[in-house]
């Protein structure tokens, strides 16, 4: 670690995490103290952060990270929109040299426990992975209650929808990816997994699936032909197939790497894979390689926290999908609440 961070501009010297540390830290700093921060834990684990005041700003993160031991400093005086852009680099750089990062934005993965596990089990999540659309398919969780509010805000999108001349492909793709990328769909729907329908942030994009603060898969018409309908999926790219060949192979059925999507930062290992139309959706998802780089990159995004955009969720949409491979899922009396 402390390779890493002399090597990325922070201090040769560790000052140590606790009162005398950041006394020493502000007798050498009087000043300006503005910057980004590395601590190292017990366990060697890092977290990386900025702040306007990194001595007021450390002690704040004792709650969370009591291990911590070491912290080191980098002043950067710019503007904060520069900090974050140089923060989100060296949370990827951090991962992709093999450094354990805590770090939820930004970084891949989640460390420690999380509120995921409350709901679905560590070994239960295990062995998803192993088979998520085997073990999906054996879901017969009810979907949680909705207010009446939310389900009348979005009724008139999902009858515009359904008036769409290729309504039967778009749920069939939502309902493949639910099936094969999504940790237990109907227990996880409308609290780590939300869709929306014609969401008003895009004026091209017909559904939009997120988890936590990001966007995983999204559909949308061309600016120029809008019976084309085009696909992005956010996936974990450390089990897609690599090599030159592998893209080739990938590229035969209808998909391309994207690496200039404007997406906000899902991680060091985050990969966009386009699709340019969504008739293409169904060769792509039989793909081991693509089904098993969406499932972990979902995974992972659900076990941070819940989705941010449950106001946008569109309850019609997603039981439309869930109940193509589920169909007996509309019978099925009462509802769940999540606690």
């Amino acid at each position: 670690m402390a390779q890493w961070a002399i090597g990325r501009g922070f201090g040769v010297a560790a000052f140590p995490f606790d009162r005398d540390g950041l006394k020493l830290f502000k007798s050498e700093y009087p000043a300006d103290r503005c910057g980004l921060y590395v601590f190292e834990c017990v366990n060697h684990d890092v977290y990386i952060g900025i702040g306007k005041d990194v001595a007021e700003r450390l002690p704040q993160h004792r709650k969370k990270h009591p291990d911590a031991l070491t912290f080191r400093f980098l002043p950067h005086p710019g503007n904060e929109a520069e900090r974050r852009t140089m923060e989100r680099r060296l949370v990827r750089d951090a991962q992709t040299a093999g450094l354990t990062v805590r770090n939820r934005e930004h970084a891949s993965g989640h460390v420690g426990p999380s509120t995921l596990d409350v709901l679905i089990s560590e070994q239960e999540q295990q062995a998803w992975l192993h088979d998520p659309a085997g073990i999906n398919a054996l879901d017969e969780s009810a979907l949680v209650e909705l207010g009446h509010s939310q389900l009348a805000a979005h009724e008139g999108d999902f009858q515009r929808l359904r008036r769409h001349p290729r309504y039967a492909e778009i749920i069939e793709v939502l309902s493949t990816y639910a099936a094969s990328c999504i940790p237990f769909p109907r227990r996880t729907e409308a609290t780590f997994w939300t869709v929306s329908c014609f969401p008003s942030s895009n004026r091209t994009r017909i559904f939009c699936i997120s988890m936590a603060t990001l966007e995983t898969f999204f559909i949308a018409v061309s600016d120029n032909d809008h019976s084309e309908i085009h696909a992005r999926m956010f996936v974990d790219k450390r089990h897609l197939p690599s090599g030159k060949w592998g893209r080739v192979l990938l590229a035969a059925r209808g998909t391309m790497f994207d690496d200039d999507h404007g997406h906000k930062s899902g991680g060091a290992f985050e990969q966009c894979l386009a699709v340019n139309d969504i008739r293409d959706l169904r060769s792509v998802l039989k793909s081991k390689h693509v089904r098993a780089a969406a499932a972990a990159f979902n995974l992972d995004l659900m076990r941070k926290r819940q989705s941010a955009y449950k106001p946008s969720h569109c309850r019609q949409l997603a039981q439309a999908a869930l109940d193509i491979s589920s169909p007996e899922a509309t019978s099925r009396p009462g509802t769940t609440h999540l606690t």
